[in-house]
């Protein structure tokens, strides 16, 4: 069994696989000030919970955009299970060719995305992550990581304009029913929302332009449930793309 950690900027997400099947999922807040102890105690509550042990796994993998934590991680990890986990980065055989001048700098996640989408179709495609950041990635046949685009979070953007004006409320997450608002939360889930999916949706649009040709799109994230299904932009949403771009690289270094 793997043991996959994805150690975001808002979330850490904890899943153990057994072939293919994700059978136990956890997210802890990511918090650079717990200290290693802290996090031991979470994950072996995680464990007795849910029955598992830490003796019946095989591999460990870690994915990290938190530099302050993977030191931590990477500890942690091995004194429970007794190896050394697989740190994910750019400078794995992954599969997926990175066109980039520097692929020690990408992020993991962003790898690991790329990794499970050109899996998922086998050809050229885009991947959109609704995480902190908001990525849009373009990966070419036969397995190349082109680049994209970064951009601001839907809930950090949100988070900003409330802390910044004084008179604008914390609003559901949620797409309007129509584009003009017909009150201030409305508005705002118009101008916020709605306009972060007409961002997407150009961007995507832009780089297929660049591929030159239609390709599939699949998005993953957090919020990728709640956005997604509002537009006909994506031929997949997975929630899970991250941890099975991890389990698929964890594979590929068993061999």
């Amino acid at each position: 069994m793997l043991l996959a950690v994805d150690i975001g900027n808002t979330n850490i997400v904890v899943g153990i696989s057994n072939d293919e099947a994700w059978t136990d999922t956890w997210r802890i807040q990511t918090l650079t000030g717990r200290t290693p102890d802290e996090y031991s105690i979470i994950l072996d509550n995680f464990f007795e919970q849910s029955g598992q042990r830490y003796n019946q796994l095989d591999a460990v993998i870690i994915s990290s955009v938190v530099p302050q934590l993977t030191p931590s991680f990477k500890s942690i990890l091995k004194q429970k299970t007794g190896f050394v986990p697989l740190v994910l980065d750019g400078t794995l055989d992954t599969g997926i060719a990175i066109r980039g001048r520097e692929p020690k700098t990408i992020g993991a996640d962003l790898l690991a995305d790329a990794v499970a989408a050109y899996d998922h179709f086998g050809d050229s495609c885009i991947v959109v992550d609704f995480g902190s950041a908001t990525t849009v990635m373009a990966i070419e046949a036969p397995g190349v990581l082109l680049g994209g685009a970064i951009c601001s979070g839907l809930k950090i953007t949100a988070d900003a304009i409330v802390e910044r004006t004084a008179q604008l409320p914390q609003i559901p997450l949620e797409l309007p029913e129509k584009a003009i608002g017909r009150n201030t939360q409305e508005a705002m889930q118009s101008g916020l929302v709605l306009g972060h999916l007409c961002m997407v949706e150009g961007l995507i649009e832009r780089m297929q332009k660049e591929l030159g040709q239609k390709v599939s799109v699949i998005a993953t994230g957090g919020l990728s449930t709640t956005i997604a299904h509002h537009t006909d932009y994506f031929d997949a949403v997975d929630p899970m793309l991250t941890l099975n771009g991890m389990r698929l690289v964890a594979e590929r270094e068993k061999k």
